[in-house]
């Protein structure tokens, strides 16, 4: 039975299963979000994911682009446009908004910044319109949406946020050949990002490859943990599941489950140092 929780980013979901549910197995909570509320110490979060067993989770890159008008067209061209950069996002504290904010202030590079949006069409709406030039999507929204665009010339995509690795480190999703971030700033700068924000730029991509996961509440036995894992497991593996995931999303599923979710979550809180959330929190002021 499936029963949504609706309500303060997903947060009333999280605190539910960590709260009420019962440890037992007969629930558990499948969420998009979390991470960065509970790094934010944001009001309502009465959740602590460290505590909660993760059964699984699939990962999905963003894809970064810019309005062809812009003159950038290699990744040089991003420190002396044509026009003033206007990025476009839904919310102060979305890891999307975040992420496009971090890479041009790591870049040095002057921005406008418009939020609010009300989902990944809206903002594909809004460059057309003129009223932002820098977005990001989803690989799943960019190759239904975005990449049409980049076909037509209209956008020039430049980088992917990237998924967390197997040490927390950002790679590339194998689903695109775009540089991830990190690769993107190297190009540019002949340097890697640094301080604060080039380490928060590590909880964008671990967050991203928890982009939905499934959690059981606290003290759900091991053993119990272990059965939920391994029909999750076996699902991702199954031939018929892995086909019709690739005729609706249009590629394969990057799943994590088991100790390997568990790497990517103490990734993202690894990362989260109190310089880090400072300078998190600070953006979201701003």
């Amino acid at each position: 039975m499936v029963q949504n929780m609706a309500g303060g980013g997903g947060n009333i979901g999280i605190n539910y299963v960590y709260e009420i549910a019962k440890p037992d197995g007969l629930t558990v909570g499948v969420f998009s979000g979390g991470y960065l509320p509970q790094i934010l110490g944001s009001s309502g979060v009465r959740f602590d994911l460290n505590t909660m067993p993760i059964i699984a989770g699939v990962g999905e890159t963003s894809v970064v682009y810019i309005k062809a008008d812009t003159g950038v067209k290699a990744a040089a061209d991003i420190l002396k446009p044509l026009k003033p950069i206007v990025i476009g996002g839904f919310t102060r504290e979305s890891n999307k908004d975040l992420a496009l904010r971090m890479a041009l202030d790591l870049l040095g590079v002057p921005y406008r910044y418009v939020t609010g949006y009300g989902g990944e069409a809206d903002l594909r709406l809004a460059l057309q319109r003129g009223e932002i030039n820098y977005a990001s999507e989803g690989l799943t929204g960019y190759t239904m949406g975005g990449a049409q665009l980049a076909r037509e010339g209209i956008v020039v995509p430049l980088y992917q946020d990237g998924l967390a690795g197997p040490q927390g480190d950002i790679v590339r999703d194998p689903r695109t050949d775009l540089p991830t971030f990190r690769e993107f700033f190297r190009t540019v700068k002949k340097a890697e990002p640094s301080g604060p924000l080039g380490e928060a730029f590590k909880i964008s991509g671990a967050v991203r490859s928890m982009g939905r996961y499934v959690v059981a509440p606290p003290k759900t036995p091991g053993t119990v943990v272990e059965i939920l894992r391994k029909g999750f497991r076996d699902t991702f593996e199954d031939p018929e599941f892995k086909a019709e995931s690739e005729r609706v999303l249009r590629f394969q599923l990057v799943s994590f489950v088991g100790d390997d979710a568990e790497k990517v979550n103490a990734a993202v809180f690894r990362s989260a140092t109190v310089p880090v959330r400072d300078a998190l929190k600070k953006m979201t002021q701003q």
